[in-house]
């Protein structure tokens, strides 16, 4: 998501006769683009800006804080940090250009920090590389009681689908042959009387896209009727990102997530009944306050059971004003010990299912060179390939690995695809 808000704001300012830099020292004008989902994000997030007063002093620069930290902590940032020109939150991007002109010419400092239903709307930044990000989106409902993004990035509202398709028709017409949908929630998308699997329909007939993929979805609204739509059109990838955040449903009540363990499992059956060759990916949180060793290791077997191609493991982060920041945390060392523990179970996993490709033919779309004289792609199901042969970005390749190195299979081409 803070990728494809980069790009809108790159293209805002372009819009407003700014050029790009080619280094940080060349620049007039520094923007950081900040997360705060994780404690982890946000004091990394704090550290790089202090590291910017240096540049900041060299010149007449403007450096601009935006994002989600922007939105969380401007009263601190405006305070502590005062070399710091502009701050803006997730909804104020579209007068960047203006603002910036403003503090060039008046020498002052700017915040805006207002949400709203802003979703960028008839703005289609111009990409040079093969894949590309579309946000179908912003905000969220659904307040899990981990998360901060309802309170930095507002309610959900959707765009309408024209305007989502618009954007398409101009990424796929400039070579973008992958793109993936953008949302806290892309299954709760509702816009008129389109929901998320109509979209996913609309969208699939667009001439010159070869892959549409999405992220992210919740276990709770993701439905039958999306996975027989992915099913039957062809370009939609059959790669499933769900995440699954806890085995236990005592724990997944606390967090708020409105499903059991029973009906995610029973999801997972169904998408691996009708799409055998499905990827199926998630993600973890280890840790969340009261969690108890038998409760943990509900998780570590269901993860067993469900055998995902890959998951993203988290220690819980306390996040400031949220309902599980309330809860009495749980000791450093269990954290950290079962988050190895989990890591240590799911990278075995991945490792066995990815020796299982060796043999077997994949159709790899080749987004950039590997090391050494070789190429490196995506399956269809998102995962990285490296074929051992310089490729032309954005060509379509049928692939046989030969070997896997680590967690990455290693293939020789069949044929060529234009």
């Amino acid at each position: 998501m803070n990728k494809s808000d980069s790009l809108i704001m790159g293209q805002l300012l372009t819009d407003s006769g700014f050029l790009p830099a080619r280094s940080p020292d060349k620049a007039d004008i520094f923007v950081v683009n900040t997360c705060t989902v994780r404690a982890h994000a946000e004091d990394r997030a704090l550290a790089y800006i202090s590291g910017l007063r240096g540049w900041k002093q060299k010149g007449e620069r403007v450096l601009a804080v935006v994002g989600c930290l922007a939105q969380d902590r401007a009263d601190d940032i405006s305070r502590k940090m005062r070399f710091v020109d502009l701050i803006l939150g997730p909804d104020s991007y579209r007068k960047i250009g203006e603002y910036v002109m403003h503090i060039i010419e008046a020498n002052t400092r700017i915040i805006d920090t207002k949400l709203g239903n802003e979703t960028y709307h008839g703005i289609y930044p111009s990409l040079s590389r093969v894949s590309g990000f579309v946000s179908i989106m912003r905000g969220c409902n659904n307040y899990c009681s981990y998360c901060i993004v309802p309170y930095v990035r507002g309610r959900a509202r959707s765009r309408p689908s024209d305007d989502i398709r618009n954007e398409i028709v101009h990424l796929a017409k400039h070579g973008i042959k992958d793109i993936t949908l953008l949302g806290q929630n892309v299954n709760e998308y509702k816009h008129g009387n389109i929901a998320f699997a109509d979209l996913l329909e609309r969208l699939s007939d667009v001439n010159g896209l070869h892959r549409l993929r999405f992220l992210t979805s919740h276990p709770k609204d993701f439905n039958k009727k999306t996975v027989q739509v992915i099913k039957n059109h062809p370009n939609i990838c059959e790669w499933f990102h769900l995440p699954l955040q806890s085995g236990n449903n005592r724990v997944l009540k606390l967090m708020n997530r409105q499903y059991t363990k029973e009906e995610y499992y029973g999801l997972i059956d169904y998408i691996r009944r009708e799409i055998p060759s499905a990827s199926i990916t998630t993600d973890i949180i280890v840790g969340f306050p009261s969690e108890s060793e038998d409760e943990f290791k509900e998780t570590m077997a269901l993860v067993r059971q469900i055998r995902f191609d890959d998951a993203y493991t988290y220690r819980y982060s306390t996040r400031p004003g949220t309902k599980a920041s309330q809860l009495p945390p749980l000791d450093e060392n269990t954290i950290k010990r079962r988050l190895s523990n989990l890591i240590e179970i799911q990278n075995m996993i991945t490792k066995e299912k990815t020796e299982r490709m060796k043999d077997r033919k994949y159709e790899i779309l080749i987004e950039g060179p590997a090391r050494g004289c070789a190429s490196r792609g995506k399956t269809r199901g998102n995962k990285d390939v490296v074929v051992e042969k310089r490729i032309e970005p954005g060509t379509i390749i049928n692939v046989l690995i030969t070997r896997v190195n680590g967690h990455t299979p290693i293939g020789e081409v069949i044929n060529k695809d234009a």
